[in-house]
């Protein structure tokens, strides 16, 4: 598969976040810590460290600011490395995507 479509990448990507978060954050509160982070698929980790503005000085962030906000990067860097906006992502304009969601897209593909 060369390309994907954006829209697919990005409700995936919500999806994903969701359901990693929700088996991350083992004491089902508001918040995701710095240690249930460590519970994140290898590929969110980093978007935890990235995303974590405004985070309590334990680390801490909510879960709804974290999962809102890596859905709303991926859709805004997905949207803007559609450089021809044809409404897919071809491998060769995933490489404009950040260093952070790089990885999550060679997984989407890889496990679609």
């Amino acid at each position: 598969m060369s390309s994907v479509k954006v829209a697919d990448f990005i409700r995936s990507s919500a999806g994903y976040v969701r359901a990693n978060v929700a088996k991350a954050n083992k004491d089902g509160n508001a918040y995701l810590t710095k240690t249930e982070s460590k519970s994140l698929a290898r590929d969110l980790k980093d978007n935890f460290e990235a995303h974590r503005v405004g985070a309590q000085e334990n680390g801490s962030v909510t879960v709804s600011k974290f999962v809102n906000r890596f859905t709303d990067y991926v859709a805004v860097m997905a949207k803007r490395a559609d450089a021809n906006h044809d409404g897919f992502i071809s491998t060769a304009e995933a490489k404009k995507l950040p260093v952070d969601l790089q990885d999550n897209f060679r997984n989407f593909k890889l496990y679609r």
